[in-house]
């Protein structure tokens, strides 16, 4: 009966609130008694160290229509990036209307419509300060909500309909790779797990992901996470949330995936909303996987277990402990997900995936018992390459800069800037369960972990071709980024986003 009540009473908040959407959406100003100032109640917008903190709180709904009403030019600028312009968009939206949708819970529903709606307000609202990269200004609140229902499932896409029509949304995938610890146990110094990530991706395409949310929804637990706005999943797939539930992740190669699955935004998203243990966010990410974006997910919880998942489709190899140290960095070492890839080769020390996994197994030897957020920082800033054996920010290090190449052994080292590819990692974050538990703390850098900056000039100096070949919205992407790092490692503590 209480279940029966909670759905009712939820279904008829979301009617209320589209009404009252429909009449406020066009007001110049919010007043404290408008519809818009109503579902924007609990909310709240901060900065701090390069990242934009922003508190969301209520029913889907209303969670859905602060995300996007307090971020809309991130928003706009994440639809431009992952969906492409205007123009070519009609694709990915049919695709999102006619796969996605039915496969989405009808608690997301509500949140993507209520993303669609304050999207809709904040454009009319801001009018001709509005950056308007992704052509929003011109569309209708259904266009923007398939749009965001596209960007939102860009990792499923491929899954659903053939890839030619989808190639916007895939285009940044190549280069997300990322680097990724957690240990527990008698690996860390208080016994208690201790997680880490730092990001791989394009930094023209990635930019807008500086921002974390704290999420309070009626149902469920609270929980943070990276995202950009309009992401109702991290997708760079960070979080913790109030129960002491640590999870992330770095992507996997398997190409198999199962059309009948669930998309991977829906499973994450349900792992942090409504997991308190490792085994039960495992259980909802196998629960009909469709293999979409195989990842290694690492995951912790307040009883000091820890998790490795490497999952693929239709295969998966699960380790846990609660002694021990995982570190992950886009390597399948599981016999299973090699199995479903077809793998049979040993790892080759050249390749930026497995020279990353033995630097995290000296890593793991070096820090063993000391491990903490201290020195979990330290790890993700490390350069040191284990094929040539140096001392160099590269595609092989878990701070991976891979604007300074791939060295070879006995050859000089190559020239900043000088592989033509402005990608690596761009951000770190590090978290201990007793952080998670005492507010949902983390420590955070949005830039190279290891302090270095990224002079978008100078890559465009030294890279004179790079430009040309890609469009305004690349250049206008690197320069932001540059402009607004290196900074430094800051506390997101609990009381951090009041």
């Amino acid at each position: 009966m209480k279940r029966r009540w909670r759905l009712a009473s939820l279904l008829l908040l979301a009617a209320v609130c589209t009404a009252l959407v429909a009449a406020g959406s066009a007001q110049a100003a919010v007043s404290q008694s408008s519809p818009t100032a109503w579902l924007l109640r609990g909310s709240h917008v901060v900065h701090k160290g390069g990242w934009t903190l922003v508190r969301l709180q209520g029913m889907p709904y209303q969670i859905g229509y602060q995300r996007c009403y307090l971020t809309v030019q991130n928003t706009d600028y994440w639809i431009r990036s992952y969906d492409g312009p205007a123009e070519d968009r009609q694709a990915l939206r049919d695709i999102a209307r006619q796969y996605i949708w039915p496969r989405i819970p009808w608690e997301y529903r509500q949140e993507l419509k209520g993303e669609a709606a304050g999207l809709f307000a904040a454009l009319q609202e801001q009018g001709a300060s509005f950056d308007d990269q992704a052509g929003l200004k011109a569309q209708t609140q259904e266009e923007d909500l398939w749009d965001l229902v596209a960007a939102n499932a860009w990792a499923d896409l491929d899954t659903y309909a053939p890839p030619e029509p989808v190639l916007a949304a895939r285009a940044l995938t190549n280069e997300s790779r990322c680097s990724a610890f957690i240990a527990t146990g008698n690996a860390t110094r208080d016994g208690k797990p201790v997680m880490g990530h730092n990001t791989w991706s394009s930094y023209a395409g990635d930019f807008m992901y500086n921002i974390l949310f704290d999420v309070h929804p009626a149902m469920g637990y609270a929980f943070r996470y990276q995202g950009a706005g309009g992401s109702i999943w991290s997708g760079e797939d960070w979080y913790v949330n109030s129960a002491g539930l640590l999870l992330t992740e770095t992507s996997l190669h398997d190409p198999v995936t199962d059309p009948d699955g669930i998309p991977v935004f829906v499973r994450a998203r349900q792992a942090i909303e409504y997991s308190a243990t490792v085994k039960q966010a495992v259980k909802t990410l196998l629960r009909g996987n469709n293999g979409a974006y195989s990842n290694e997910w690492l995951i912790g919880d307040h009883t000091g277990l820890i998790a490795s998942l490497q999952l693929g489709c239709y295969a998966y190899d699960l380790h846990m402990t609660r002694n021990g140290f995982f570190g992950s960095s886009n390597y399948e070492w599981g016999a299973n997900i090699r199995a479903e890839m077809g793998l049979t080769a040993p790892g080759d020390p050249s390749n930026r995936f497995y020279a990353r996994y033995v630097r995290w197994q000296q890593l793991k030897k070096k820090y063993y018992g000391r491990i903490d957020a201290a020195i979990g920082m330290k790890m993700l800033a490390d350069t040191y390459d284990t094929y040539i054996k140096k001392w160099h920010a590269d595609a092989r290090t878990i701070c991976g800069e891979r604007e300074n190449g791939l060295p070879e052994i006995g050859a000089p080292l190559p020239a900043p800037y000088s592989s033509g590819v402005a990608a690596g990692a761009y951000d770190g974050k590090v978290t201990t369960e007793r952080m998670a538990l005492n507010g949902m703390g983390m420590y955070a850098r949005w830039g190279h972990p290891n302090g270095d900056a990224f002079d978008a000039q100078a890559f465009l100096n030294a890279n004179p071709d790079w430009a040309a070949s890609n469009d305004a919205f690349s250049v206008l992407g690197l320069q932001i980024f540059s402009a607004s790092t290196p900074n430094p490692w800051v506390l997101v503590g609990a009381r951090a986003f009041q």
